[in-house]
């Protein structure tokens, strides 16, 4: 996303002095962030990731909403703010989106989600990572977690892939910055901002449009010029 600096002329310079003194009180300061003791069933904010390795190469800001059960929608942008590519998860289903290009890949969740962040994680899985709530996964999971010294979950590892935060919002143990790996990949992920149980919004995960678009594999999709 673009973001255009005022011009100095324009603000004159108790402008610029006031501006640069709000963005030294902002600089480093996080929101304490607590989970509803209602339970989290939504997650939605804004994040940045870097990631490298033999299947992905990501790099870039993206918002995203994840909801229970299995609901997901990651919407990444290109500097000048348009959307880049569209996941939207469905239970068992996922798609990339090429909105520009009009094009659509079918995944499984896991599986597209490992080619964003190297890393395989169903929507609810993400949800429980971003909003700090691992505990709830149950021994099914398949992960092996450890807590920090605070009690904390701090670092996890399932199947050659794992995670470990970086660094933790005040509050109860939300994670901010999160280090990724897998097989061949590696790289992070950064919270930039974070809200629980949003109002819903359907709309938001709904694939109908797609009946306008045309259907192509990954390897096609990889292929397509500034995608």
């Amino acid at each position: 996303m673009a973001f255009v600096s005022p011009s100095p002329r324009r603000l004159g310079l108790p402008g610029v002095l006031g501006l640069l003194a709000a963005l030294a009180a902002c600089a480093g300061r996080a929101p304490v962030l607590i989970p509803p003791s209602c339970g989290v069933e939504a997650v939605e904010g804004f994040g940045s990731a870097s990631m490298r390795g033999e299947d992905v190469v990501v790099k870039g800001k993206f918002a995203f909403l994840f909801r229970r059960p299995g609901l997901g929608r990651v919407e990444a942008v290109d500097p000048i703010g348009r959307t880049a590519f569209l996941m939207i998860f469905r239970e068992d289903r996922a798609y990339f989106v090429v909105p520009g290009k009009k094009v659509y890949a079918e995944e499984a969740p896991e599986v597209l989600m490992k080619r964003f962040l190297g890393i395989s994680l169903p929507p609810d899985e993400a949800l429980r990572l971003l909003s700090g709530t691992w505990a709830d996964a149950g021994a099914g999971s398949g992960w092996s977690v450890e807590q920090d010294e605070r009690g904390r979950v701090a670092r996890g590892e399932r199947n050659g892939f794992a995670f470990a935060v970086l660094g933790f919002f005040p509050g109860a143990g939300v994670p901010r910055d999160i280090g990724l790996s897998g097989p061949g990949t590696s790289g992070r992920m950064k919270v930039l901002k974070l809200g629980f149980n949003p109002p819903p919004r359907e709309a938001a995960f709904d694939v109908s449009f797609l009946r306008g678009y045309v259907l192509k594999t990954w390897g096609e999709i990889l292929e397509l010029p500034d995608r």
